[in-house]
């Protein structure tokens, strides 16, 4: 079970004040910096996003456009004798994803 921070302060700052400490932080929230900073901890749960290949987002983005295609199709009163459209369709997706997990395991 992970603590939970459940105390909070309120401080008054002019508007300059506050452009400042934004001015100053590093990072993305002003809480975080502020404790990092005056308590002298690293937050544990923050990490960098990992790069990812833009061949893989391509990719992604395509599987994703295929995806809705089969949703609108399904949504649009799909007929029996379209199922197998759709099934081709889903195999497609399967094995272009067992692909990229192939290219992208390691």
């Amino acid at each position: 079970m992970k603590d939970k921070r459940t105390k909070s302060i309120k401080i008054r700052l002019f508007e300059s004040e506050l452009a400042e400490l934004h001015e100053k932080k590093i990072g993305g929230e002003l809480a975080t910096w502020m404790r990092e900073t005056c308590l002298g901890k690293k937050s544990k749960r923050r990490t960098a996003p990992l790069p990812v290949d833009p061949v893989l987002l391509r990719k992604l983005s395509s599987l994703g456009n295929n995806i809705n295609q089969i949703a609108r199709q399904c949504n649009s009163n799909l007929q029996p004798s379209d199922a197998m459209e759709v099934f081709v369709r889903l195999d497609a997706i399967q094995s272009v994803i067992e692909k990229m997990r192939n290219d992208h395991a390691s």
